[in-house]
């Protein structure tokens, strides 16, 4: 059975692009770590290896021109997240005012009111849905106490 880094590296081979030893360490900062990381974050954890600023932000547009990642902006800050092989495909985000931090949440009722909505807009309106991004802003329950 294949890696998830062997099928990154088929995708992007498949569009003539190398997964350079920069590259698969970028990538693999998304495999290891459910988070969602600024392109500083990301460097800050492969800059012991050589790598510039410039190659992590070069990189992270590959990965999300080709959907290995996912862009999501809140206020002015861009953060990413793995797509590819994503187990929440439908999710909505939360960030904490205080802290900053990003949660996911999956709950079953809310995909199931998310696919509601989905199939409300689409016949009402006539159009296709192709994704739905929803970010909710308050205070963490960390933050609360």
């Amino acid at each position: 059975m294949k890696s998830k880094m062997q099928m990154i590296e088929e995708i992007l081979k498949e569009k003539n692009i190398k997964l350079t030893k920069q590259r698969k360490a970028i990538m693999e900062v998304f495999l290891n770590y459910d988070e969602h990381f600024k392109p500083e974050e990301v460097h800050a954890l492969v800059k012991n290896k050589g790598i510039g600023l410039a190659t992590v932000y070069r990189t992270i547009e590959i990965l999300k021109i080709h959907d290995i990642i996912e862009e999501i902006t809140i206020e002015k800050d861009r953060y990413y997240e793995l797509k590819l092989f994503s187990e929440k495909r439908m999710h909505i985000h939360f960030t904490c005012k205080k802290c900053n931090k990003i949660y996911d949440y999956d709950k079953t009722e809310m995909i199931l009111d998310l696919i509601r909505l989905r199939n409300f807009t689409e016949k009402e309106y006539d159009v296709d849905v192709e994704d739905i991004k929803i970010i909710m802003k308050g205070i963490c329950q960390n933050c609360r106490r």
